[in-house]
């Protein structure tokens, strides 16, 4: 200890045995018979005095003593934001930490900070009151708000003292701030709790002055509160300035300065100090809490029970997962229904959720990154299907990761917005693209069917390929053995052996055991299966392979390849499943896969053999595939096939029909079933080789059925009780939906939705159509339901699940005054609180100050004065009468007065504050301008019309504060709506006022109760009273007041004011009549309706003259009057501005348009109204015409040409009528033509008549008889 600290110890004990001694002094020095009443009251005095210099020294020691805690540092440099309102009371911006906040049993999810100390954690968005006035007897655990009280009492920064500061970490990932290292060390070392913190905040009230504040206010205090939490846990530190703790308390009007916390729900803590004397209490950085070893700081654990934030599980998950572009490719669609999945080998069963009406398929084996897919069924439906990065091992399988990350983010947390995030990491699946697997397959004494369908018989011995095949980074070999079937000049598969080649070799080889078993090799090692809770099977897993030990052994290569081999009557059977990949690039006995079962048996040098072979051709065919020294089983042949021959079914018809004719009157005509038995003689051999084939063409009939496919928007959204109608379509063969019936939900069975919601119950419905083939499909809706008071305030982003359903409600964002989940609390007075010992009246508000004080019933102080807010008790007296327009509403003029711009700032008056400004060309974000980036600036020209640029404070990256009307970040697209600014010279809404009091009264006093009344209007317009005139009219203490309101470009407004302005008014007043209304002792008595006159009121026309577009040097904006919207100024590029399809852009100078050429038309002119023929398109047509024009030529020549000939034909007809040649009318029958070279003396003569055409005229000669020798004569 110093010197220093040792003269004042022993000053201290001076102090103390001088005050012992004169306090037990037998003599007072009183006079002797003296009431000693005065006397005593001076040492009551002087006892107080010695006990101040007691409190002050033994402060001032401990101080010296015990070191004190530092604030951590604060202001522009260090990031902070900073958040001031020149105003009585403020609030910051709302906070909303991802993983919310523990408080109490409970998790916050906003909080916000007020001027006066307090952080408050609000139940909704839209109540955040700031109540000045502490409770006196500190915090009971019930109250309403949860908050922290880091120095809670009236705080004012109304004149331009003082600032608060506030930044946000968050530190989910492992980088942390230095801060966050230190407050988790002092979590760790004062509390003894290690803590590693995921949100913080910080809050700095600097500087804040004490209600009523001063101009040049020295008196303030400056303190810091520390929010954090790791979404299990959370603390507050609580600092305090040394030395900067310097409220005058002895000049507050009350001094309940609280410091503690209070979580509402039965947690709180009032902090030591609090029932102390003001002089400590007012001091918390002197004074230091248990278990530390400095002063000023307090540190509170905030929550009350350990808890599992799901939340935080969710971020943290969401933080550490990659892009799903890293790891998704090459996965599977999920099949469209339960049938085909349960026959497809790509997919396993799988445990999956709790609920029993769910059925779940996982991919059986990972795809190359490792992932897979997952698909949920329902009712043989298919729900949804998700990606996911790991791929569950079905063995022995540890928690369950992706299961586990979608119940955090999808299902517990009640937040769609999580659950969207969680999409972005694990993209959906649908059955879009899904392509059933072609299986082919050997069976009894062996009967194939290829990948194309072919189904032959082939009755070789030994080793045999059955399918080769390969793509560019894989392939795959299939073998197959068989042995003799008994004594049977027939054969059967024994054993399978296949062999997976890509980035490993992969051998899985199936051999019949003795007692009709099948033992399974893996690598040329015995496999022991283990039982799989997930799968409910014996499985095993090898990297590249899963095998499943069900009714058939199956093993699954890369997810892609399934072989699955079953064993009856001693017989091995195998199916095969290959991926699309291998299309057109197989071959062996399992034919070439390419859907052309004609070039099915092509052997191993190319050639092939018709598919209509015989049975000894298809033989041969067969041999040639045999695998001699290239097997790839472990144990070689017993002994090599030597001159075998089978029988083949023709032979066995040929050797006894009837027996034939039975067996196929049993094994209903399939040849498959005749030959098996009759080879062997075993009719219940044949009769399994007909059900196995059945049951082959059975599953591949069900791999191949698909449900319907429904389309249509799954997202509903409604308005409160609005009727919501959507259309949904289902596309397949005898689809139709299944119908719906319920109060508020009905489904047609055309698909027609009907919602039309009546409260918030939890709804789930899914969509759901049913095909011919009774398959059905389903599709999952989304009902998003608005219960806010007004459409407008609707929040469709931020949306929260109900009871786990498929009904989400969206948040409000209340405009004007109303609170509440809904919106539909309006203003209430008393929210703020009042001043203790002020009564509340839930329409009037604060009643007056306590007598001595005066304010405005929340705000008191112990100075007379005018109450707030007519004006403040330290600004000069002002005369009140006359009363000028607008004393409600009376402004100061705080630049005029100094107010403190810090730095080169400009200081500029507003109404009700000023605002500070940096000059032209410099930016700042704190104490001066332009120091924020050191000597950085904005690019020149960075933001384009008009568009103020400014540096972040941190990162000095430049933004743009653009005008309303451009939509993008650079202030380059214009074209938005905005509402436009009132001119000057816009008139007031005025009405005339008759009210009577009660009493007499003075002009402040009638101005301050019609004031209090109309500013508590719903619609909240009212602006001042003026020309308050006290009348004589025999009526007793009436006075005519001029009441006026401020019109603006929101329809609400300039409805209420026009419509029902006098209405609202009268109800106002007698909803108070006979009260005392706030600040005043005044009583009115009813209002009427002919006491109101309209002396001023605008119509919407011709409020349109005050409401210009141009005010923001942007022409060609239209204005527009729509509804309750109100005066809108809209773009024509929004109208339709541009024609004939341009590309409309507003600029400043107004809009453009770019016009784009379409069909053969080229637009032009400013509005593209001018439509002109692109000179291509002008030759395009031209050459068109003159094509046409030859066509048609050439079809007049063609048909010119016709008709002539046609007129040839006709001539020559009649022209074959009349031409000289010879003509006899009578000539002997069955004579020649030509008489010349008839030499017969004797003739027979008969008339012959020869057809004539009907409108020739005839010349008929009369006959004569010509001698042959003579000439034929002309007619």
């Amino acid at each position: 200890m110093g010197k220093d600290e040792i003269g004042l110890l022993r000053a201290y004990a001076k102090l103390k045995t001088g005050l012992k001694v004169w306090s037990h002094h037998p003599s007072s020095g009183l006079p002797r018979g003296s009431t000693g009443a005065a006397p005593r009251q001076q040492a009551g005095e002087c006892v107080l005095a010695i006990g101040r210099t007691e409190q002050t020294l033994m402060a001032f020691l401990f101080s010296v003593s015990v070191p004190a805690a530092w604030l951590y540092p604060f202001g522009t440099k260090e990031g902070d934001q900073e958040c001031v309102q020149r105003t009585v009371d403020f609030n910051s911006p709302l906070f909303k930490p991802e993983i919310g906040f523990p408080f109490g049993n409970s998790l916050q999810d906003a909080l916000y900070f007020t001027d006066n100390g307090q952080i408050i954690f609000p139940p909704t968005d839209n109540y955040v009151p700031s109540n000045p006035n502490p409770p006196p007897q500190g915090f009971s655990g019930q109250e309403g708000l949860p908050m922290v009280a880091a120095f809670w009492d009236d705080a004012d920064f109304s004149r331009g003292v003082g600032t608060t500061w506030y930044q946000e970490y968050s530190t989910l990932s492992s980088i942390r701030d230095p801060l966050v290292h230190d407050v988790e060390a002092k979590i760790k070392k004062y509390l003894k709790i290690p803590y590693v913190a995921k949100w913080t905040l910080k809050v700095t009230w600097e500087k804040a002055p004490a209600y009523p504040s001063q101009r040049n206010d020295t008196q303030t205090s400056t303190y810091q509160a520390v929010l954090t939490t790791d979404g299990n846990r959370s603390f507050t530190l609580l600092l305090y300035q040394d030395g900067g703790m310097r409220w005058d308390y002895t000049k507050l009007a009350a001094d309940n300065v609280l410091i503690g916390f209070s979580s509402g729900n039965g947690c709180a803590q009032n902090n030591e100090l609090t029932q102390k004397p003001a002089a400590v209490k007012y001091r918390p950085d002197q004074h230091s809490s248990a278990g530390t070893d400095v002063r000023g700081l307090w540190i509170y654990r905030l929550d009350s029970r350990s808890r599992v934030n799901y939340r935080l599980q969710c971020l943290a998950w969401l933080d550490a997962e990659p892009s799903p572009a890293a790891w998704n490719a090459r996965l599977p669609p999920c099949p469209c229904s339960w049938p085909q999945a349960e026959l497809d080998p790509r997919f396993r069963h799988s445990a999956g959720p709790a609920d029993a009406s769910m059925r779940m398929l996982r991919t059986a084996s990972p795809s190359p990154a490792g992932a897979g897919v997952r698909c949920l069924y329902r009712d043989g439906s298919l729900l949804e299907g998700w990606q996911e990065r790991a791929w569950s091992l079905p063995i022995h399988p540890a928690t369950d990761g992706e299961l586990e990350a979608f119940d955090w983010c999808c299902q517990r947390i009640g937040k769609p917005l999580f659950c969207a995030r969680f999409a972005e990491k694990r993209p959906r699946v649908g059955c879009e693209g899904y392509v059933p697997p072609t299986p082919a397959g050997a069976f009894g004494d062996p009967h194939i069917t290829t990948m194309d369908g072919l189904t032959y018989t082939f009755n070789g011995l030994g080793d045999f390929a059955l399918l080769l095949a390969r793509d560019a980074q894989t392939s795959f070999v299939l073998h197959g053995r068989t042995a003799r079937t008994g004594m049977a000049q027939a054969t059967n598969f024994v054993a399978f052996a296949a062999q997976y080649i890509s980035t490993t070799t992969t051998t899985v080889e199936w051999t019949l055991g003795s007692q009709g078993d099948i033992q399974v090799l893996l690598n040329h090692e015995t496999v022991q299966f283990s039982y799989s809770q997930d799968m409910g099977a014996q499985v095993y897993y090898s990297p590249g392979v899963l095998l499943v030990n069900a009714s058939s052994v199956m093993a699954v290569f890369d997810g892609a390849i399934a072989i699955s081999i079953s064993a009856a009557s001693r017989i091995l059977s195998v199916v095969c499943s290959l991926p699309d990949q291998y299309r057109n690039s197989t071959k062996g006995l399992l034919g070439v896969w390419d859907h052309d079962p004609a070039d099915d048996f092509q052997m191993p040098n190319g050639t092939s053999i018709p598919v209509n072979s015989s049975e000894e051709e298809i033989y041969s065919y067969g041999l040639t595939w045999a695998v001699g020294g290239h097997s790839l089983f472990t144990q070689p042949l017993d002994l090599p096939a030597m001159n075998f021959t089978p029988i083949f079914l023709s032979r066995l018809r040929q050797e006894d029909e009837s027996q034939y004719q039975l067996a196929a009157s049993q094994c209903c005509g399939s040849k498959a079933c005749i030959y098996d038995s009759l080879s062997t003689g075993d009719m219940a051999l044949g009769l399994a080789t007909q059900s196995f084939t059945a049951d082959f063409q059975q599953k591949k009939t069900v791999l191949n059925a698909f449900p319907p496919v429904i389309t249509g928007d799954p997202s509903l959204t409604a308005f409160r009780t609005e009727r919501v109608r959507r259309q949904y379509r289902a596309v397949g063969l005898g689809a139709h939906f299944v119908p719906h019936l319920s109060p508020e939900l009905n489904i047609s069975e055309s698909g027609t939705l009907t919602w039309e919601p009546h409260g918030t119950a939890p709804l789930t419905i899914n969509l759901e159509a049913v095909g011919s083939n009774n398959l059905s499909a389903l599709l999952q809706l989304h009902f998003t339901l608005c219960s806010c008071s007004r459409i407008q305030e609707c929040d469709y982003s931020n949306t929260v699940t109900v009871g786990g359903s498929s009904l989400q409600l969206a948040a409000c964002r209340c405009e004007g005054s109303y609170s509440g989940p809904f919106c539909q609390d309006p203003l209430d007075p008393c929210a703020q609180g009042c001043f203790p010992g002020v009564h509340c009246d839930s329409l009037a508000g604060c009643g007056p100050c306590p007598s001595g004080l005066t304010g405005d019933g929340q705000h008191c102080s112990g100075d007379k004065g005018l109450p707030w807010p007519l004006g403040h008790p330290w600004d000069p007296p002002r005369v009140l009468l006359p009363v000028p327009c607008c004393i409600a509403s009376a402004d100061i003029d705080e630049c005029a007065q100094g107010a403190a711009c810090p730095g080169n700032t400009t200081c500029t008056n507003t109404v009700g504050s000023y605002a500070c400004s940096c000059p032209a060309g410099e930016q700042g974000e704190g104490p001066g301008c332009g120091s924020a980036c050191e000597s950085r600036s904005c690019p020149t020209g960075y933001c384009s019309n008009g568009g103020h640029c400014r540096l972040h404070p941190i990162t000095c990256t430049p933004s743009c504060t653009c005008p309303p009307a451009f939509t993008d970040q650079r202030c380059l697209v214009a074209g938005g709506d905005f509402r436009p600014l009132p001119s000057a010279g816009l008139p007031r809404r005025s009405v005339g006022l008759r009210v009577r009091m009660l009493r007499n009264a003075t002009a402040e006093e009638v101005n301050g109760t019609v004031s209090a009344i109309l500013g508590s209007l719903e619609v909240k317009a009212f602006q001042c009273n003026s020309n308050i005139t006290q009348m004589t009219d025999g009526y007793g203490y009436t006075f005519a007041v001029v009441s006026e309101f401020a019109y603006d470009s929101r329809g609400t407004v300039i409805q209420f004011l026009n419509e029902e302005l006098p209405g609202a008014i009268t109800s106002a007043f007698n909803r108070h009549w006979g009260q005392r209304e706030a600040g005043t002792h005044l009583l009115f008595q009813c209002l009427h309706r002919d006491n109101i006159t309209d002396l001023v009121k605008l119509t919407v026309a011709e409020l349109r003259h005050y409401f210009p577009c141009n005010l923001y040097g942007y022409k060609g904006y239209q204005l527009h009057y729509v509804g309750t919207a109100g005066f809108v100024c809209i773009s024509p590029c929004k109208k339709g501005y541009c024609q004939h399809g341009g590309q409309c852009q507003h600029l400043p100078e107004g809009p453009t348009c770019s016009c784009l050429p379409f069909s053969v038309f080229s637009p032009a002119g400013a509005r593209c109204e001018q439509l002109a023929i692109s000179f291509t398109a002008f030759l395009s047509i031209l050459l068109v015409i003159l094509a046409l024009l030859c066509l048609s030529l050439a079809l007049v020549c063609l048909a010119s040409h016709l008709c002539r000939q046609q007129r040839r034909q006709h001539q020559g007809a009649r022209d074959t009528f009349w031409m000289p040649q010879p003509f006899s009318s009578l000539t002997m029958a069955g004579e020649q033509e030509d008489l010349t070279h008839s030499h017969s003396v004797e003739r027979l003569w008969e008339l012959q008549l020869q057809p004539i055409y009907p409108l020739v005229q005839m010349r008929i000669q009369r006959p004569h008889i010509r001698p042959p020798s003579q000439p034929p004569q002309q007619p």
